[in-house]
């Protein structure tokens, strides 16, 4: 069945055109309903008219609470048919309110391996940590930030010369390859939520794959689990 999903984003949009051109491509069975974003001049809006997509603004300053405005963007994104809410660097905190809206349906991606570095900042803290390994997670959000339930890490290891910035460029390369691929697996409904933990029907006791990751003049491999299945 076709996942219906809306696409909440604050900024560029990066991964927001990775999940329009999986869609367009065939490569994820979805159906884009309507982008949002919270700031009127978000580049995500440029890119979704370049696409052709439904999109729109709900300015989160024209609002009195979170509540309010969340009230306010599940009645657009119902309105418009999706079923499904991905956060494609959308940078506000969803309410109660919301998740109830959408029970299981909301997914996030964030640059950490979590639990560590929670937050709006995982690249710049793993560097200023020291951390010897990073990368990204897909993971359902919850009402805590950043501690839903985890479907897809990548990881990639920490350069001693790393900045935040080339850090932060290899992991947005794993981004784009997991993100993808944990909407298909729920778009296929072969995620399953047992206790805090996710599993993926039909992959077995596969291992977790090697990809090669390159970020200018950097490549190097990363780990991915549970394994992709598509490119």
């Amino acid at each position: 069945m076709s996942l219906k999903i809306a696409i909440l984003a604050s900024g560029s949009g990066t991964n927001a055109q990775v999940i329009f051109e999986a869609v367009r491509q065939k490569k994820l069975d979805a159906e884009i309903c309507i982008v949002l974003s919270n700031r009127p001049d978000a580049k995500v809006l440029e890119r979704a008219e370049n696409f052709g997509l439904p999109h729109c603004a709900v300015d989160h300053t024209l609002f009195s609470s979170r509540e309010e405005y969340d009230e306010k963007v599940v009645e657009i994104i119902k309105e418009h048919g999706a079923d499904c809410v991905v956060l494609a660097g959308y940078m506000r905190m969803v309410t109660p309110f919301f998740l109830a809206s959408f029970p299981e349906r909301v997914i996030n991606i964030h640059p950490a391996i979590l639990p560590s570095f929670p937050g709006v900042h995982g690249a710049r803290d793993a560097v200023r940590y020291g951390v010897k390994f990073s990368g990204c997670t897909v993971h359902f959000v919850s009402e805590e930030m950043d501690a839903g339930p985890i479907i897809i890490q990548a990881v990639t290891p920490c350069l001693q010369d790393d900045s935040e910035q080339t850090l932060q460029n290899r992991i947005h390369c794993l981004e784009h390859k997991v993100y993808v691929q944990a909407l298909q697996w729920l778009a296929e409904d072969r995620l399953e939520i047992i206790g805090h933990t996710v599993h993926v029907k039909g992959i077995g006791k596969q291992q977790a794959k090697i990809v090669e990751v390159k970020s200018g003049d950097i490549g190097m491999n990363a780990l991915i689990y549970p394994p992709l299945e598509i490119a």
